[in-house]
């Protein structure tokens, strides 16, 4: 009778250490997949934030362009002050053809915004009256 008490306890002792090992690798399984998620998620917000500097950025030279602080014209391509010195800006300025201009003297005025550690660019684009005297005075 001992030796069968035996046997059994050691198929229960075996079936606890099964589930214990299983529970430990589904343990392992979930961690991984909540860190990777949480990875992912981090980068998302990284993408997001950095969309949206770049957004901003070229909304703001865009309406400086409007008021006057820059000029209207073309322009290389130019870095920012801190602390959005990894960005650049350029404007370029084009003139419509003749089946848009629709006799309104309108220029196309291209906001640029680089970043190329992110390797991102956003584009903003507006049609404007060109520049005239009285506004570069």
């Amino acid at each position: 009778m001992n030796f069968q008490n035996q046997k059994i306890n050691l198929k229960k002792t075996g079936a606890v250490l099964f589930e214990v090992v299983l529970a430990l690798v589904l343990f392992s399984f979930t961690a991984v997949i909540i860190a990777n998620s949480f990875s992912s998620s981090l980068l998302s917000v990284d993408r997001m934030r950095a969309d949206l500097d770049a957004t901003n950025l070229a909304i703001s030279t865009l309406s400086e362009i409007e008021l006057g602080i820059k000029a209207k014209e073309t322009t290389p391509t130019t870095e920012f002050e801190a602390p959005f010195e990894k960005w650049t800006w350029q404007v370029e300025m084009t003139e419509p053809s003749e089946d848009l201009d629709m006799g309104g003297g309108l220029t196309l005025v291209e906001v640029i915004i680089r970043n190329e550690e992110l390797n991102r660019e956003t584009r903003i684009a507006r049609m404007m009256r060109p520049q005239t005297e009285t506004e570069i005075d």
